[in-house]
């Protein structure tokens, strides 16, 4: 087998074992009753190996961090991956011509992953990965496949000249710098985000479309390479679309009049969606929403919001969704300023691979501000598993501002009630650059002590007490905070897990922002029961 035949082999292989463990069944017949002793032991023996393994590999790979936000283990990865590459860039090449091709090659290979989903969150969910992992994955790849087209170009100029009035050289040519412009557009993602998913997918389609015209001329084999990256393409899109028409269209409707909420913040609104065909809501789902009426060109794209609360009808479907939507630039700014009450508005999603909460009793979730908001659903999805006394959930919230309390005070409450029987929720409310003066930590509005208020921002050292490291039962963490505190709990993690305790950074994060709180009054949450 040619180098070029195994490298594609390797990175196909892997993506099939990526999709057949997402849809493999994850539920099994129960073990049968062990009779003799040694089969018993033998199976203590095989779960506590198992479990020691993946401790070691938590606490000594996947949380420490190497460069930034560079974890052990994926940087293990990236060096497995780009060292694969360039050794597969050199076996078996005797001339610089054969270096070329094979460059060409390769970045084909690479290119052809790219083009898995038009929308990353298909993706994704296809290949069980998070949304973040996905992003990481795709950037990999894109890198990879700009350094050895450039690679493929010099050499080739190199060695035949510079003739870019010949079709093959223009085509290839223009396909390079469709691929540069993908990466160039990345400055303006963070202010004009819209704009910047529109264009980054039609310089992708411009690179697919040049590069085939390039290997065509050539009449080469890598014609297959992107005949079945456009197939997967062309199949993920169309089902993309029928998903979204399948989700907005009925007999009776075209789309939703979702309802815009708007409190005393003038920097949040709530918007609530009928749901045209009910599905199941679960907690970390995201749905991007398409509001024409908005302003002149937000018929020209979609935003993703995390789906905070819902109701459900007696199947257990959702029929109405809930998002939070907080003032920052382009649609979300124009939405806000908007006079209007009503929209019509069409769903794209959910999408988002959710775990299963039901094995963890020792809860901790971190949110800073806004970030609450990705906490709630969870927080709900634990309620609703069962009322396990034994399990214990510990919110811990810096808020940022008052606002942030009365965003989600119906939310809040209605959690509380839930809880009523069990009273295994409890609040940790810290409060940076509060008036007050600083000491030790006082109920607040709280019946049941559930509700405790804390003085200067969160202290994640102190945050996490003993019993936690020490609990019975598996540990879950959550985080949906600022970086700064995103890292430090991973610290805190790494130095003080004495078991397994999973990590998890929900697909929202807000920004860093702390603005000064200024205290109000306290029914900005208050338990009822």
């Amino acid at each position: 087998m040619e180098p070029a035949q195994l490298y594609a082999a390797c990175l196909g292989g892997t993506l099939l074992l990526l999709f057949i463990f997402r849809f493999a069944p994850t539920r099994y017949r129960p073990m049968p009753i062990l009779n003799r002793r040694w089969q018993y032991w033998l199976s203590r023996l095989f779960i506590s190996t198992y479990r020691k393994m993946c401790f070691l590999f938590l606490k000594h790979m996947l949380y420490p961090r190497l460069f930034g936000h560079l974890s052990r283990y994926r940087v293990i990865i990236q060096l497995m991956y780009w060292g694969g590459t360039i050794t597969c860039n050199f076996i078996g090449t005797q001339t610089v011509a054969a270096i070329a091709a094979r460059a060409g090659n390769i970045a084909l290979l690479n290119f052809v992953f790219l083009l898995f989903a038009g929308r990353i969150n298909i993706a994704a969910d296809l290949l069980g990965l998070s949304y973040r992992s996905y992003l990481h994955v795709h950037k990999t790849f894109a890198i990879m496949t700009f350094v050895q087209a450039t690679l493929h170009s010099a050499i080739s100029i190199r060695e035949h000249g510079w003739l870019p009035y010949e079709q093959l050289q223009f085509c290839g040519m223009l396909g390079i710098c469709a691929l540069a412009a993908c990466f160039i557009i990345l400055v303006i993602r963070k202010w004009i985000y819209e704009i910047f998913i529109k264009v980054h997918y039609w310089l992708a389609i411009l690179a697919l479309v040049t590069i085939w015209r390039h290997i065509c001329i050539q009449r080469i084999f890598a014609q297959l390479y992107v005949l079945i990256g456009s197939i997967i393409l062309g199949l993920t899109t169309l089902f993309h679309w029928a998903l979204l028409v399948l989700r907005n269209v009925t007999r009776e409707r075209c789309g939703s009049r979702a309802s815009v909420i708007r409190g005393t913040d003038p920097q949040t609104v709530q918007v609530d969606i009928p749901i045209n065909r009910p599905f199941t809501v679960r907690a970390g789902m995201t749905v991007y929403i398409w509001m024409p009426g908005v302003s002149i060109f937000s018929a020209l794209y979609c935003h993703p919001f995390t789906i905070v609360w819902w109701e459900n009808n007696d199947v257990g479907k959702a029929t109405q969704i809930s998002l939070l939507v907080n003032k920052r630039n382009g649609f979300t700014r124009n939405l806000i300023n908007h006079h209007a009450k009503e929209f019509t508005t069409w769903i794209d999603g959910p999408y988002g691979n959710c775990f299963d909460l039901g094995p963890y009793q020792r809860v901790l979730m971190l949110a800073s501000g806004i970030g609450i908001t990705a906490q709630i659903p969870y927080i709900r999805e634990l309620l609703e598993i069962d009322a396990n006394p034994t399990r214990s959930i510990f919110v811990v919230w810096e808020v940022e501002d008052e606002a942030n309390l009365r965003s989600v005070h119906d939310w809040m409450n209605e959690l509380l009630t839930r809880d009523k029987h069990s009273y295994i929720l409890r609040f940790g409310l810290y409060i940076p650059r509060s008036s007050e003066s600083h000491g030790a930590p006082e109920p607040w509005n709280s019946l049941h002590n559930r509700i405790w208020k804390m003085q200067g921002p969160i202290d994640t050292w102190k945050a996490v007490t003993q019993e936690f490291w020490k609990g019975p039962g598996n540990a879950l963490v959550t985080v949906s905070a600022h970086e700064p505190i995103r890292t430090e709990i991973r610290k805190v993690i790494q130095a003080n897990m004495e078991d397994i305790v999973d990590l998890v950074e929900l697909p929202f994060q807000p920004d860093f922002t702390r603005p000064v709180f200024t205290p109000g009054k306290k029914h900005s949450m208050v338990e009822k029961v």
